[in-house]
Order: C-alpha cells, then structure tokens, then sequence
C-alpha cells in the first residue's frame, strides 16, 4: 500500500468515525435559488391589531402582569368575551402565564392564561387602557 492510500484510508476511517461522511452524503445539493420559507408554520404576531382595541403587548408563552393603576382585580372568563362566565378574578400586580391567543372579539384582545391553578381568558385591555402589561423574565 502506498503513502497516499494509507493516508486516504486514513482520512476515510476518520470521516466514518465521526460521522461527517453520512452527513457529506446526506447533504443537499447546492441550489442557486433558496427555495420559499413554509410561513404557515409560525406562530400569530404578538402584536395584531383587533377592531376597537389598543395595540397588543401580551406574548403567547411569556408571562404578564395585571397592571396596578387600576385597583380592580381582572376578570378571567370561560371563554373570550364578556358573554362567558367569570371563573375568578387576578389581583392588581397578578403575574400570570399567557397559553394561547390572541382572539379578537366585541372590542377586546382576548388571552388564555394561567395564575396559579385557574387558567382562563382575559382582556389585554380597552381601546383607551390596558388592563394588563408584559411582565419581564427573569
């Protein structure tokens, strides 16, 4: 065997050791055109606009706090509109966690949250206030 073939087979055994031939091989050929993003599989905008309502804060899957200029506590519903029934009530300063949303209805953005063992829908806010504001991680 000569230099050059034990240094090819060499070099060959390195690649199939650590796994970078099967994935020299598995690799697309170039394109010249990067082919279309799937946009369908992105999450809603934090910030869509419904009719008749302040501009949306909240974040899906971040938290956020019941806003303490108002010493109201804020309702959470069944489901998201005033026509649902109230479950129970967050305290001004409240942090809850945001699990789905944003709906639009009536003239509320509508969120699903969870505060402690309740999770339910509520209002972000009215065209003139904001019930609740993103709560900072950390």
């Amino acid at each position: 065997m000569s230099r050059s073939s034990v240094i090819r087979a060499v070099f060959l055994l390195l690649l199939v050791c650590c796994g970078i031939a099967g994935a020299l091989a598995a690799s697309p050929a170039r394109q010249d055109t990067p082919a279309e993003p799937d946009l369908s599989a992105l999450p809603p905008s934090p910030t869509p606009v419904c009719p008749g309502s302040a501009r949306s804060r909240l974040i899906v899957y971040e938290r956020g706090r019941v806003t303490i200029d108002d010493p109201a506590p804020l309702n959470v519903r069944a489901g998201p509109r005033t026509t649902f029934d109230i479950l129970d009530t967050i305290p001004p300063g409240g942090i809850f966690f945001v699990l789905e949303g944003p709906r639009c209805s009536e003239r509320y953005t509508w969120y699903r949250v969870s505060y402690g063992d309740l999770t339910g829908w509520i209002a972000e806010g009215a065209s003139s206030a904001y019930f609740v504001e993103p709560y900072p991680p950390g």
